[in-house]
């Protein structure tokens, strides 16, 4: 996003945000803190820790640990195991692309309308539902995120397995820029979570699935995970994730491609699958029962403290 909201530096403004070797990780108009955490396309887990001016630097914490190998549980949150439902909607209404849309800001009528298009469109393409809300949350203001949330609200009836606010990011169009053999140069996403956020985990796990996901298929598509200092609305469901496609600068073409390539990845996260119903199902229980005994395990270990009390226990 960019101008006025409560979590973004204003109109064309943007961070830049470097290791400590001097090497840019990422630029963006989201405000950036000390405490606020960044995950590369390679995995490697930064925290911001020195902010000044517009200009910040992060310490590399070392690479993320591996992802269990299982698929995230399509679980309850779904209306059917087999077309889980994906909801999209945009808290800034208004924003738009430049090179095509003739500005950058076009209240209530952005052109990341049509991004989040592209993104239903590919889901759907792909054997999930889509449902996109186009309300306008106008003005971009500190506001726009209570509004957005009662539109989240109505989407949350539908019952859907993730959910993705859409956005574009304020910066220069290169570091969002990417070409993918076959379809020329697209523009790529970034994922925003807010860490303050009690389903700050689940939310992170799910993104680091999907940027696993697209980016061993279209490499650095995605192009890292920022973890910023704010709620996005992401305390109301364990998959909702903010997606940033491409800058005010950034053609609507090549953020409509990146939405399209992205959004081709998202239903197979979610378990659908070409094999018959009964398959996937029948993996997707023996994974959870497999969880409820490893949680309990961990529980008894926890609580025991030691193999042999834990034994006593079981016993």
């Amino acid at each position: 996003g960019e101008a006025g909201g409560a979590d973004e530096a204003g109109a064309g403004q943007y961070y830049t945000v470097k290791d400590e070797a001097g090497n840019v990780l990422f630029t963006t108009g989201h405000i950036v803190h000390v405490g606020d955490e960044f995950i590369s396309a390679e995995d490697m887990r930064y925290q911001v820790t020195v902010v000044e001016g517009m200009s910040a630097t992060a310490a590399a914490l070392g690479k993320m640990e591996a992802l269990l190998e299982f698929p995230a549980p399509v679980g309850a949150q779904t209306n059917t195991r087999n077309n889980p439902t994906v909801a999209i909607y945009h808290t800034h209404s208004d924003e738009s692309y430049e090179p095509t849309d003739g500005a950058s800001s076009i209240p209530a009528k952005g052109g990341v309308f049509q991004v989040g298009q592209s993104l239903a469109e590919a889901i759907k393409r792909k054997g999930a539902n889509a449902v996109q809300n186009t309300t306008s949350h106008d003005p971009h203001d500190a506001g726009a995120y209570d509004r957005s949330r009662r539109t989240l609200v109505q989407l949350l009836k539908q019952n859907p397995a993730a959910v993705f606010d859409v956005h574009r990011d304020a910066g220069p169009a290169e570091p969002y820029l990417e070409d993918v053999p076959g379809y020329g140069t697209v523009s790529r996403g970034m994922i925003v979570i807010g860490r303050a956020n009690p389903k700050m985990s689940s939310n992170l796990d799910f993104a680091r699935r999907l940027m696993d996901s697209v980016n061993s298929k279209y490499s650095g598509l995605v192009k890292g995970i920022f973890m910023g200092k704010a709620d996005f609305n992401q305390d109301l469901h364990d998959r909702a994730l903010l997606l940033e496609m491409g800058t005010e600068q950034v053609s609507k073409e090549a953020a409509e491609k990146g939405a399209d390539l992205i959004g081709s990845v998202v239903p197979s996260l979610l378990g659908v699958s070409s094999a018959p119903s009964g398959g996937t199902t029948g993996k997707n229980i023996g994974w959870i029962l497999g969880l409820t005994v490893a949680g309990t395990f961990v529980y008894l270990w926890i609580s025991t403290g030691s193999w042999e009390e834990m034994k006593a226990k079981i016993m």
